[in-house]
């Protein structure tokens, strides 16, 4: 997994740095293979935002939140990332079932 992780218009925390680290791990097991994930840390109008743009296989993930914390956005940015990331599983998945049924039917209706 490549992390990048940048700050704008805030210092630079290695508490928040490895914080991001540990909870970027628990995207490993929706990907096989490379992933690249780039964070951006800001402060906006009082407001803390965490952006994250995940980009993998053949997927393109983006997660944004702004809480009053940098721990809450990250959290709620990864929630976010990880609700498209079984969304698409799911329709990927299903495609896949479906498209053997009706082979099945298929074959079914020749006997």
């Amino acid at each position: 997994m490549n992390l990048q992780i940048s700050f704008k218009h805030v210092d630079t925390s290695d508490a928040l740095r490895t914080y991001t680290a540990e909870k970027c791990q628990t995207l490993k097991k929706y990907f096989e293979g490379k992933i690249s994930v780039t964070w951006n840390f800001s402060i906006e109008r009082m407001k803390k935002v965490a952006h994250c743009h995940l980009v993998g296989n053949r997927m393109d993930y983006f997660g944004e939140a702004e809480t009053d914390d940098f721990h809450a956005s990250i959290d709620q940015a990864l929630e976010k990332i990880e609700r498209q990331v079984r969304k698409h599983k799911e329709i990927t998945k299903d495609r896949l079932h479906k498209t053997a049924r009706n082979n099945w039917k298929e074959i079914k209706s020749e006997e």
